[in-house]
This record gives C-alpha cells, sequence and structure tokens, in this order.
C-alpha cells in the first residue's frame, strides 16, 4: 500500500532543502535550536526541521521567548509551544522577561524586543553549543528592504536579511508568509496570532498592511521580485567588502593608513573600507562615512566618533587616537586567499596553496607550526580570515572534541585582549584554522590530497 503525500508538503521541504544545501546551512551533527513564537512562520520551521532532521544529520531543540508585553496572551502562546515541543519530544528553552527580572518599558518597541530575543539567542548559543535556526522568510525579506529604504540605507542595507550569520541561520528565506501558513495546514498544524501584528502600532506594521498590498497590485510575485534583488546585493555587498578588506590591507603602515593609497580607491570601495572602521566604534551612519572620506582626500582634519576614539588625518596617514592601552577594532572579515594579511595585534597571517608533493618537501620547515596544512579538497573556498563571533567553535586536532572558543581560550589561558584580535579561518561558525592551535580535527592532508592549503602566522612583536 503506498501512501501519497501531499504536494504542498512535498514541494515545501524540496524548496527547504535545496535552500539548505545551496547556503551550507547545516552540517552532519549540527544542534539546531529553532527560536519559535508560536506563528505560522516558526512553526513551520520547527516542523520542518523536525520533519527533515535525519536528512539534514541534525539534532532540534527549540527556544520560545515572553517579552512580557502582551500579558495573559504571552503565557497562551508559551504553553502552546511547550505542548508542541512536550508531544514531539522537542527540548524547549523559554526565556521570560518578568522572570529574569527585565524592566519592561512603558512602551516597548519592537527594536526592544529584537534586541531581548538576540541576547538570548547569543547566551544560548554560546551555552548550548547550537546554531539559532530564525523564520525569516520572503515576506519579512521584502518588509525589511522597503523599511530600510524609508529610513535610508546603502548597498549593505540592501543585501537584506542573510541566509546564514555567524550561529544564526534562516532557513525559511525562501518562502513567502503564505507560504509557511500554507505548510502549516497542510500538516494540520495550527498556530498562534500575536492581536499586535494586526495593529498600524509599529511602522512594519503598516509596511505589511499597505505597502505590501500595493505592490503585490502592481506584481503579484513583488515578494520574489524584492528576493532576487537582495541576492545581487548580497553578492555586490561581499565583493565590496572583500575589496573593502583588501584595500585596507594595502593601505596598513605602522602608525596608521596611507591617504595616498586609500584615496586611490574607486568611490564605493573607499565608502565600504571607512564603513568597516566606523561600524565597530558606532553606527555606521552615512554621515560619519562620508566626513570621514571628506577629511581624506582634503588630506588634514579628524573626526571624533565617541567620546574615546577618533580618526585623525595628518602627515599623509589616517589614525586611529584612542587612550592608551585600549585595544585597535579587529580587522573587518574577507575572504581567505592566497597573501600575507597584517592584522591589529600584531599578528600576521601568511595562505598559500601547494602541491601536496610541495607541501611535503617543505615540512621539515613548517614543523615549529603544529598542523600548517590541510586538505583544500576538504574546505569550502568560501572561507573567511576574521575574528570570534558568538557561537563559533573548533575541533582541536587528535582530541575528538568540539568546543566553544570561550572554553577553549579559557582551557588555554589565552588573555581577553587576545582572543579578541586572534585570527582564524571559518566557514560560518566552524573554525578551521585557528592562530596557535592550526586547523581542525579532520582535515590533515592524506594519501589522496592533491592540493595543500598552508597557513603560517606569527606575532611582530614590535607592534
Amino acid at each position: 500500500m503506498t501512501t501519497t503525500v501531499d504536494p504542498t508538503i512535498e514541494e515545501t521541504e524540496r524548496k527547504l532543502l535545496a535552500f539548505c544545501r545551496q547556503h551550507g546551512l547545516f552540517k552532519p551533527g549540527d544542534r539546531v535550536i529553532a527560536a519559535c513564537s508560536g506563528g505560522a512562520d516558526s512553526m513551520a520551521l520547527l516542523l520542518f526541521l523536525i520533519r527533515c532532521r535525519r536528512r539534514l544529520f541534525i539534532r532540534v531543540l527549540a527556544t520560545h521567548v515572553d517579552h512580557g508585553i502582551r500579558g495573559e496572551a504571552s503565557r497562551r502562546d508559551a504553553d502552546f509551544v511547550r505542548q508542541f515541543c512536550r508531544s514531539h519530544g522537542i527540548e524547549l528553552f523559554v526565556y521570560d522577561a518578568v522572570r529574569e527580572g527585565v524592566q519592561i518599558p512603558d512602551h516597548p518597541s519592537e527594536d526592544w524586543a529584537r534586541r531581548l530575543r538576540y541576547g538570548w539567542f547569543d547566551t544560548l548559543a554560546r551555552r548550548e553549543e547550537a546554531k539559532i535556526a530564525t523564520a525569516h522568510t520572503l515576506s519579512d525579506q521584502a518588509e525589511t528592504i522597503l523599511f530600510r529604504l524609508a529610513r535610508g540605507t546603502g548597498v549593505h542595507g540592501m543585501a537584506g536579511i542573510p541566509a546564514r550569520r555567524g550561529v544564526y541561520v534562516r532557513p525559511c528565506l525562501c518562502l513567502t508568509g503564505a507560504e509557511t501558513a500554507a505548510y502549516c495546514r497542510a500538516l494540520g498544524q495550527s498556530y498562534v496570532q500575536d492581536f499586535t501584528n494586526e495593529t498600524d502600532d509599529y511602522a512594519r506594521n503598516r509596511i505589511r498592511h499597505h505597502a505590501m498590498p500595493a505592490l503585490a497590485s502592481a506584481n503579484p510575485a513583488a515578494e520574489r521580485a524584492i528576493g532576487r534583488f537582495c541576492s545581487q546585493m548580497q553578492e555586490l555587498d561581499a565583493w565590496l567588502s572583500a575589496e573593502a578588506a583588501a584595500l585596507l590591507q594595502a593601505a596598513t603602515l605602522e602608525d596608521g593608513y596611507d591617504i595616498q593609497r586609500l584615496r586611490a580607491a574607486d568611490g564605493p570601495v573607499l565608502k565600504a573600507a571607512l564603513h568597516s572602521l566606523v561600524s565597530p566604534v558606532r553606527d555606521a551612519e552615512e554621515k560619519y562615512v562620508s566626513l570621514l572620506r571628506f577629511l581624506i582626500l582634503r588630506g588634514e582634519g579628524a573626526l571624533q566618533l565617541t567620546p574615546q576614539v577618533t580618526y585623525q588625518v595628518r602627515d599623509g596617514l589616517l589614525r586611529r587616537v584612542a587612550p592608551p592601552g585600549s585595544l585597535p577594532p579587529p580587522a573587518p572579515p574577507q575572504p581567505a586567499l592566497a597573501g600575507i594579511y597584517r592584522l591589529p595585534g600584531g599578528f600576521v597571517v601568511q595562505i598559500e596553496t601547494q602541491n601536496y608533493e610541495d607541501f611535503l618537501k617543505n615540512a621539515p620547515i613548517f614543523k615549529k607550526d603544529l598542523n600548517c596544512g590541510a586538505d583544500y579538497d576538504k574546505i569550502q573556498k568560501s572561507i573567511l580570515l576574521r575574528t570570534r563571533q558568538p557561537g563559533d567553535f573548533f575541533r582541536p586536532a587528535g582530541r575528538h572534541v568540539r568546543k566553544s572558543l570561550k572554553k577553549l581560550f579559557n582551557e588555554l589561558g589565552t588573555s581577553l585582549a587576545d582572543r579578541a584580535l586572534m585570527p582564524l579561518l571559518a566557514d560560518g561558525s566552524e573554525v578551521l584554522w585557528l592562530y596557535g592551535c592550526g586547523f581542525a580535527e579532520g582535515l590533515a592532508p592524506d594519501a589522496s590530497t592533491r592540493r595543500v592549503l598552508a597557513v603560517h602566522a606569527w606575532r611582530d612583536t614590535e607592534e
């Protein structure tokens, strides 16, 4: 006897699985915590992860945040999620803002609620050594783009919500809100509805209720069209970010950045580079980036970003002036291409690819670098050179364990200053190479290796 599968279920899961594979959202053995409000989007996400966990080779958990805003309605939503997780054998982590002693504002904004959620998610990801899956959809993507356009944004903002950022993954970005609701209906799954979404009290709701229907009247596939636009902007933003990082590397001198090098760069690349300098200090608003660019072109002047940090242009250099003993900001993440990288804190990283035979010939020279080589075919080619991020984990070679960077740094006695600046290579939240530790477990060259990714790193003691 054969059983037929509802075509809505089959097609939705096909799209979701293809999207997860396309963006490398999961790896075998991942612990994945689904952020579940109880609404249609998040129930669709949790149902998909549960139903497809064996195909994805992941362990599924869930979390629910009660912001303490809607009283009894919030408690009913939390109970709904609890009951679902209990009936499906899913471990659930509930964050209750009131019980945690959070001071609830009289008129809490969407931004306040978002900061509360993500503060909890960051903590949970570190504690559980897990990824956080959120239920953002194409509909959310379209609303976000319109909201950012109205407030003023650039290429980076137009890139929208990424499918993967650090520990966060968003499998449902390939679906519209209507499709997540249809998936729930096809599976016979009920969901809760937040009455605050029906009002026009929040700007995002007004966009959803008025702007999106107007766009749909012009093009029924408007949400998908905006989604394609975001994908293009993400590619452009990634290219600009890489070019900006390369520009800063090329312009780096002992005491700052060579303004002649900066001036010679194309305008969009220079703006992206300056954005990466401003953003670790304060919100990188257009006016600060433009002012800093003006000072570089003029050749002198100073821009105070905070009471502690000023960027100064003088004697052909762009310098960051900060109180004695303060740490420089980490270098922005950049593609791990062949070359030599001089990074804040005096770290120097040399990346190169070699034939395996050449690597073996040079092996005696590199023996002090621990396991400095990895089988290039075992590594995704889109890896980044960066510093730590929340949720990062590492598998030290020869130890057969998976450790969060925080635990590993504690174990190694790494200073807080070094933790912030220590370079690493990463694919998402998986650290593939770490300064002082070499490559991760399972990446070592073997008899079948053809190409080796070799990384040598040292610290300039004169820094």
